[in-house]
């Protein structure tokens, strides 16, 4: 089920708020389990047969997360590192299965010309979340900093709760216990939610989903062979792909707001970075930290690195020991982060490309930066992130699935490579139909808005109250706006669906 449906909009929701709200003043209690149905009919609506794989693995990790407790004071024994290398493994093996398997045979059979048969396998929506999601409950209950959740149904709504469920932010168990055990909602919580979720709405059906159709009309003018569609094709990607996943994020807290629930926040205006590094502290913020805390901090500290630093700081290369620890936890998340995309050499092309980026900036362009004038450095600074996060939304863009033509091809026309123009008329009539919304979609993609509306408040004193007052006309503006657009669209899911 999506999100940007009228059905859900205007059925699924208006009854879970019925259902949600009923029982609030007799027995709050029962509040957790009409989410807990809910959510589960939401994802069976879609997986009918998949939510009892799901259901499966939230038992699976209940256990373990008992099994595995630590109590975050003394070092776990050798049989709690077993069982939670045990879960980790059941967790990944299932993931694995239905996201990597015919990708692993396609693989092997390209490189030693065996024949094996692919299977017959469909992958879940959301697995790469909801595995994580669990697999960082059950790590946190054995390093000690989470207490163990001894009721099934409140872990399984936990891990099962639909506006995260299917495309994050990954939540930390630690981020929401409390909210579980003393669940509660408030007016301010409900108006802000509803703001944040119609706000989603519209940056999804009107904005990303616009600019999918200019990606697409963009390309086909070009055909493949016009140097400039493609750059514009790549563009309109980025800003589809910011405005649809981040639009699913701004409903999916909205949402968990008005159930109340306090989800982290998973973009801040990633397109108005200076730098690599810190594009990458404001896109998907919650996987950055999932992979900071579960990979790039263990391989940190892993005796084999530990081991490597001190033979460096023997033999007096500070410098070494400093960064290639780094360097090799770095090259150890981003290779994963690309396979975590997607069962695709492009999307590992494009987490060794990032592991690249984030390289230069730790060895030599913070030095670098440092000895450029101010001005001379904001410039510098700006071009050379624009320019690495055009390629690096290329590679992201141009998988097999959407452009049957070939990655690799649609890259090389990038540079001109075959090719047989630069521009033609109706390429260049195709971008000037998308003027406006290409303008549109990049002012927005920046913190515009919220500069004006704090100058605003600053300017006029708003109170919080007339700021609810002035959400609550914005978000019943936008969903109108969004009901006309879902009346009149077919069926677009969200990107991040794939993943």
């Amino acid at each position: 089920m999506l999100f940007s449906t009228l059905f859900f909009t205007y059925v699924f929701l208006p009854l879970l708020l019925l259902f949600y709200w009923l029982p609030a003043k007799r027995k709050p209690s029962l509040q957790l389990w009409v989410l807990t149905v809910f959510s589960l009919f939401f994802y069976a609506f879609g997986e009918p047969v998949y939510v009892f794989l799901m259901i499966a693995l939230v038992g699976v990790n209940y256990l373990f997360g008992i099994l595995c407790a630590g109590d975050g004071m003394s070092e776990p024994g050798t049989k709690k590192k077993l069982l939670l290398a045990l879960d980790i493994a059941i967790n990944l093996g299932t993931l694995g299965f239905f996201k990597y398997l015919n990708f692993t045979i396609d693989n092997i059979n390209a490189l030693f010309g065996t024949g094996l048969a692919q299977v017959s396998v469909v992958m879940p929506i959301g697995i790469s979340f909801f595995t994580f999601q669990a697999m960082s409950y059950v790590i946190d209950t054995y390093r000690g900093v989470t207490k163990v959740q001894r009721s099934y149904p409140k872990l399984l709504l936990y891990i099962s709760f639909f506006p995260q469920l299917i495309a994050g932010p990954i939540v930390r168990y630690q981020d929401i216990e409390f909210q579980i055990e003393n669940h509660s909602w408030s007016a301010g919580q409900i108006n802000e939610g509803a703001f944040r979720f119609t706000l989603g709405l519209v940056k999804k059906v009107l904005v990303a989903d616009s600019c999918a159709a200019a990606a697409a009309a963009v390309y086909a003018a070009g055909k493949g062979t016009v140097v400039l569609a493609q750059w514009f094709v790549v563009i309109f990607y980025a800003l589809q792909l910011y405005f649809d996943f981040s639009g699913y994020s701004d409903m999916a807290i909205g949402l968990g707001k008005i159930f109340g629930f306090d989800f982290p926040e998973n973009f801040n205006y990633p397109f108005a970075s200076k730098s690599v590094t810190e594009y990458w502290r404001r896109w998907h913020i919650s996987l950055g930290t999932w992979f900071k805390d579960y990979l790039f901090y263990p391989v940190l500290n892993s005796r084999g690195v530990k081991k490597l630093t001190k033979s460096l700081m023997k033999k007096k290369k500070r410098k070494a020991a400093k960064i290639v620890p780094t360097v090799i936890a770095l090259l150890c998340v981003w290779t994963m982060t690309g396979l975590w995309h997607g069962a695709a050499w492009n999307y590992v092309l494009w987490g060794l490309y990032y592991f690249v980026l984030l390289t230069l900036d730790l060895v030599f362009l913070d030095e670098f930066k440092k000895k450029l004038s101010p001005g001379a450095e904001a410039v510098f600074s700006r071009a050379t992130f624009l320019i690495a996060t055009f390629f690096g939304m290329a590679l992201f863009c141009f998988d097999p699935q959407t452009y049957k033509t070939g990655t690799f091809a649609n890259l090389g026309a990038i540079f001109g490579i075959g090719c047989d123009r630069f521009a033609d008329i109706f390429t260049v009539s195709s971008i000037c139909n998308y003027a406006f919304l290409l303008v549109f979609a990049a002012v927005m993609s920046v913190p515009t808005v919220p500069f004006i509306w704090g100058r605003l408040k600053d300017r006029f004193g708003i109170s919080p109250a007339a700021e609810r007052i002035v959400k609550t006309v914005i978000s019943a503006a936008f969903l109108i706006l969004a009901t006309v657009r879902m009346a009149g669209s077919t069926f677009s899911p969200f990107l991040y669906f794939r993943f």
